[in-house]
């Protein structure tokens, strides 16, 4: 019964034209949301953003100067992730103004060739990683050419189709250099609410998570928690409170003679023999600094290290903690701060819920060049770090001394030729002026003698 409605429904040659015409503007709208709706100018952040969702636009979809454009732009902004400035990007249309060495391969591009130098600490391995991901973004793919000598890389970027261009559209050169250092800095993170956290929580967030140390809990309730973290071998710090003489609630009060001290001291190291580690945190501002020095030399007898409260870096303050941009900030004052000291020690609080966010501001700051080490790895290599970084400041400043002599110097040379190219010029117009003087100078006319007449020549009388 339907069918036969339709047949007779279609049998009108004005219903015919309605639903052709009905067809035609579906199809129209179709066509429109995929070439318009879609479109969006080049350059964009949907297509240079580093990480951000890359839609139906690849290379192919644009032109030379476009990829170029955006390609350029996106390649710098990959290299600055890792802390490269562009003062070390060195940028040419083409190889051919590029000096040709065993670290950087001849050869003509479409768009552009840039040479990068990169310190000799970073692994081009991962600059190459991150670079391959960006172009494969826009369809792209590339071919790693490395000395295994250097560990220097060239990077040659292609379409898919190699049959569409004989050339390679771009190359990259990454050289390492012992000329360009980063800003960087060795930093411990000590997560002072794992107590917090529930055992699942420690399994799913913090067991292949060996850069960071943890204050320990130390309630009897809470010995799931604590067992794990030993099992796991985490680096555990424990967090003693010293008060004043009438602030029974901390572990040590400045009514404690040296004997009570020592006791105390003894306690805690039999109760905790695997913690060699502890915060001493002062409770009271009223303590004399001569008591807490007392405890901190009866825990250094006992061969537990000692972090004073006052060594810890405060990298934000109240407002910024409860901000939902907490950890952002921190990494900028982290950032800030490890730019002066070098060594950065911290306690923070991380919610189990926030610290996705907080290991991503991590790993950031990982790629710039920040070491994250625990306490214990930290304390090792503290020294050494601190050493080598003095050493390659000293180089620096050594290698501006140069230059800036080579400065001078060539100031001077320049002003002592310009003196004597002035003295000469005197000296030969002095000459030319006295010899004009010489030529000038009239000689005395002599007279002209007249002879005695002879005597013959007398008139004779």
């Amino acid at each position: 019964m339907i069918i036969s409605k339709i047949k007779e429904f279609f049998k009108s040659f004005r219903n015919k034209v309605i639903v052709i015409a009905a067809l035609l503007v579906v199809t129209a709208s179709l066509l429109a949301s995929k070439y318009l709706l879609n479109e969006s100018p080049p350059g964009t952040d949907s297509q240079t953003s580093i990480s951000g969702n890359f839609t139906d636009i690849t290379a192919e979809n644009l032109s030379n100067e476009q990829l170029k454009s955006i390609l350029s732009t996106g390649v710098d902004s990959v290299l600055g992730i890792f802390g490269i400035k562009n003062d070390w990007i060195s940028n040419s249309d083409n190889e051919k103004s590029q000096k040709k060495s065993v670290k950087n391969e001849s050869g003509q591009t479409e768009l552009f060739t840039k040479t990068v130098l990169i310190p000799n600490e970073l692994s081009s391995i991962e600059v190459n990683a991150e670079l391959s991901s960006y172009f494969k973004n826009y369809g792209l793919v590339t071919a790693v050419n490395e000395d295994i000598i250097t560990k220097d890389v060239v990077i040659s970027v292609m379409y898919s189709d190699t049959a569409k261009s004989k050339l390679p559209l771009a190359k990259i050169n990454i050289v390492h250099s012992e000329k360009v250092h980063r800003e960087s800095a060795i930093v411990c993170v000590i997560i002072n609410n794992i107590a917090e956290y529930d055992p699942e929580d420690v399994d799913k967030l913090l067991i292949n998570k060996s850069e960071f140390s943890f204050v320990f809990p130390r309630n009897l309730d809470e010995i799931d928690l604590q067992n794990k973290l030993l099992h796991h071998k985490k680096d555990v710090i424990i967090n003693l409170t010293v008060g004043g003489r009438d602030n029974y609630e901390t572990d040590f009060t400045a009514s404690m003679d040296e004997k009570a001290i020592r006791e105390r001291v003894k306690s805690f190291s039999v109760d905790f023999p695997t913690v060699t580690t502890v915060i001493l945190t002062k409770k009271d501002n009223d303590i004399n600094p001569a008591f807490v020095n007392a405890v901190a030399n009866d825990l250094s007898s006992f061969k537990i290290k000692v972090i004073h409260d006052n060594e810890l870096a405060v990298l934000y303050n109240k407002a910024e903690e409860e901000s939902k941009d907490k950890f952002t900030i921190l990494a900028g004052n982290l950032k800030s701060k490890g730019n002066l000291s070098k060594s950065i020690v911290t306690s923070i609080k991380v919610n189990k819920d926030e610290f996705g966010i907080f290991y991503d501001e991590v790993l950031k700051l990982k790629r710039l060049g920040y070491k994250f080490y625990n306490f214990a790895e930290f304390s090792a290599r503290k020294e050494k770090f601190e050493k080598a970084e003095l050493e390659k400041q000293e180089k620096i400043e050594k290698l501006k001394e140069d230059q800036q002599k080579k400065l001078t110097e060539k100031k001077l040379l320049e002003k002592k030729q310009n003196e004597k190219k002035k003295v000469d010029k005197k000296t030969d117009t002095k000459k030319n002026t006295d010899v004009k003087k010489k030529t000038d100078i009239k000689k005395p006319t002599e007279k002209k003698k007249t002879e005695p007449k002879k005597k013959s020549d007398v008139k004779k009388k």
